[in-house]
Order: structure tokens, then C-alpha cells, then sequence
């Protein structure tokens, strides 16, 4: 009996791959572990961003002013409720835009940006709005989902321009020239009820 043990554990000894193939296959399974837990929280991070950006995009936009013509913080988180702001199809009837600059944006990129578009005949309104401000209307518009709240933090939102535009059929040549400049993500427009959304 002692001699047939031993020759089944020769055999099993003899069916093991060697010590260093187990360690190899063991570290590349563990690798690809990783990797797919890098590239889900990593799609998972793009589509908060995606998320915030566009949220953000349909509440957030310049120019709603009071009968005074000042923009009234308060008007434009809470505003009263008025017909919901419209994505154009062809680009044209744009009232607002957004511009969202970069993570890398340097304050020179950011400032000839701002001097170019107040220059523009075709700008009603414009103003900047930072991370903080970014993520302070982000809270106000998720506060009904706290833990949602709790997964973004400003660094993860854009910092902006917020346009109103004298001349609606002006979108599609202010997008294309500044799409390709310095510091600019992308260029979003919107048609919003009397451009005052």
C-alpha cells in the first residue's frame, strides 16, 4: 500500500507544470483583472463627466436676465418655469452657447479666449464660470441625490464660457472658429426661449 501511494504522488508531481509557468499565468490573470477594473472605472468617470457636462449644459446657461437686464444668479439656478431649452438640428436658431476649455488650459489660452470673445459682434452675454461655480450648480440641480453628489467633485467639471448670442444663425461660424483654438474642449449650442435660458 505504502509503495502505491508514493507511486500516485510521483505521477501527480509529474502532471504539475513547472513552479515558474504557474507564477507567470497567475501574474498575467491578475494583470487582466486589473486592467478591466481600470477601464470600467475609467468609462464609469467618462460618463459621470458626460453626465454632469450635459446636465449642466441644459440648466446652466448665460443671459437670463431680469427686467433690470442684470443676470440674476438666482434666476438662472431656480428660474421660473418656462419651456425647456432645445438642441437645434442643423445648428442654426442657437441662443446660448457654452464653450468648455480644457483640464490643461493655461490662464494666457484662457484670457486670449475671454478678449476674443468679447470682441464678438455676434455675443450678447458672456461670462466665465470656474470649477467651484461648475460644481456649486451641479449640487443645487443633483441635491435630490446626495450620493451622486458625493462621487463628483469640482475638479471634475470644466471650467466654461457661457455665451448668449445677438444673432441666433451666428452659431455655426462662431463654433467653427473657435473649435480648433487653444484650451477649447468643445463648443455646445442650444436654443432656449427668448435666448433667455
Amino acid at each position: 500500500m505504502e509503495q502505491n501511494l508514493r507511486d500516485l504522488f510521483e505521477r501527480a508531481l509529474d502532471d504539475e507544470p513547472p513552479p515558474g509557468d504557474t507564477v507567470r499565468n497567475a501574474m498575467a490573470h491578475g494583470r487582466r483583472i486589473r486592467l478591466r477594473r481600470r477601464l470600467i472605472v475609467g468609462g464609469t468617470a467618462t460618463a459621470v463627466v458626460a453626465a454632469v457636462v450635459l446636465g449642466l449644459n441644459l440648466l446652466f446657461m448665460p443671459g437670463r436676465t431680469s427686467d433690470t437686464g442684470t443676470v440674476s444668479s438666482a434666476a438662472m439656478v431656480l428660474g421660473p418655469a418656462k419651456p425647456a431649452c432645445t438642441w437645434p438640428a442643423a445648428g442654426y436658431d442657437v441662443s446660448d452657447v457654452s464653450i468648455f476649455l480644457t483640464d490643461t488650459v493655461t490662464q494666457s489660452q484662457r484670457a486670449a479666449l475671454d478678449t476674443a470673445l468679447r470682441a464678438e459682434p455676434a455675443v450678447r452675454d458672456l461670462r466665465f464660470e470656474s470649477r467651484e461655480e461648475a460644481y456649486a450648480n451641479f449640487v443645487k440641480l443633483w441635491r435630490s441625490s446626495p450620493d451622486f453628489v458625493k462621487s463628483v467633485g469640482p475638479e471634475s467639471l470644466p471650467e466654461s464660457f457661457r455665451l448668449a448670442l445677438a444673432d441666433r444663425g451666428a452659431y455655426p461660424a462662431l463654433a467653427a472658429k473657435y473649435q480648433g483654438r487653444p484650451g477649447v474642449q468643445d463648443i455646445v449650442g442650444r436654443n432656449c426661449p427668448g435666448g433667455t435660458e
